[in-house]
């Protein structure tokens, strides 16, 4: 089965991480009705048909269940704004956001395909992004209008941006700083 984030927001709030998750999706409504859910979010008839069946829905109520239960993830239901990243990277927040592979980069795709990249800095009108790939980017300057495109798939009224910051005050490392063998 696929998974959604749900267990691992829980696991970063058990685990000394503030969590604030920005989806077009209603948790909460998640957890009681499924399909009706999913349906309200405006996917294509297919898109919803292929998430009922790879997802586990029980075990993802469960995991909603123990964020709420943890008062460390707020879920904001409603299409998150990109423009916004520059603002809540400056407060502490490192944004997490769930998009379209293959319209972040900028190939043809057979359908959605789904991946999450970490966003570390913004300069001017670019996202610096941490993408594992395949093909791994690391500090790729991404315009942020293209990075809300890859956001909006499979409809413009997908997107999800998790946003992580620590409660115990660790900071991470700034992109200057490379370990042992880093590019």
């Amino acid at each position: 089965m696929e998974t959604w984030p749900y267990a691992m927001l829980a696991w970063l709030a058990e685990n000394g991480y503030e969590v604030r998750h920005e989806d077009a999706l209603d948790a909460v409504a998640l957890t009681r009705d499924p399909e009706a859910e999913l349906r309200r979010s405006g996917l294509d008839e297919e898109s919803l048909t292929y998430l009922m069946t790879i997802s586990d829905f029980e075990r993802e109520r469960a995991a909603i269940t123990r964020c709420l239960a943890s008062r460390q993830v707020s879920f904001a239901p409603g299409i998150p704004d990109p423009r916004l990243l520059p603002s809540r990277l400056h407060a502490g927040w490192l944004p997490l956001l769930s998009l379209d592979a293959a319209v972040l980069a900028r190939r043809d795709r057979g359908g959605f395909e789904g991946h999450m990249v970490l966003v570390t800095a913004t300069i001017g009108d670019y996202a610096l992004v941490q993408d594992p790939g395949p093909p791994a980017r690391w500090d790729w300057a991404v315009p942020l209008p293209h990075l809300a495109t890859a956001l909006r798939s499979p409809a413009e009224t997908s997107g999800t941006i998790t946003y992580v910051r620590s409660t115990t005050g660790y900071a991470a490392p700034g992109p200057e700083l490379r370990s042992e063998g880093a590019p």
